[in-house]
């Protein structure tokens, strides 16, 4: 089962979006993507390289939408499936992962660089707003 993320402290990130008018689904769009490629840079820097297939197999997606609910999937695996499923699951008691590689490679960075996103995205999103205003 995939891990999730929510976004905490919605309010004023909600009252950026208001300022944002009909641009705000792009923006948020476009916020919620560099989120996302921040979060992945950070799972780049723990995956395991044994030969890099792994590593090369990370991809972002989306933004998408389901209903109200917007999201963006960070994945690993492809033809690496077994082997990133086998790493990312080994507790470090059982495995060995030549630092700064870890296990939980995707789960723990964002998990850990979840924090503070809605604050993050709020900044993201008046500064898009700041940028369609500005005067050349």
């Amino acid at each position: 089962m995939p891990s999730r993320v929510r976004v905490k402290n919605l309010a004023p990130l909600q009252k950026a979006f208001i300022l944002a008018g009909a641009d705000a689904p792009l923006f948020a769009a476009r916020a919620l993507r560099e989120e996302a490629d921040e979060a992945f840079a950070l799972t780049q820097t723990v995956v395991p390289v044994r030969t890099g297939v792994l590593r090369a197999s990370g991809e972002v997606h989306g933004p998408r939408t389901r209903g109200t609910k917007a999201y963006a999937e960070i994945t690993y695996g492809g033809p690496a499936a077994p082997y990133a499923i086998y790493v990312h699951e080994i507790p470090p008691s059982r495995a060995k992962h030549d630092y700064p590689t870890r296990w939980k490679y995707l789960e723990n960075p964002v998990r850990e660089y979840s924090k503070g996103m809605g604050e993050r995205m709020t900044r993201r999103v008046l500064d898009m707003i700041a940028r369609k205003f500005e005067i050349s």
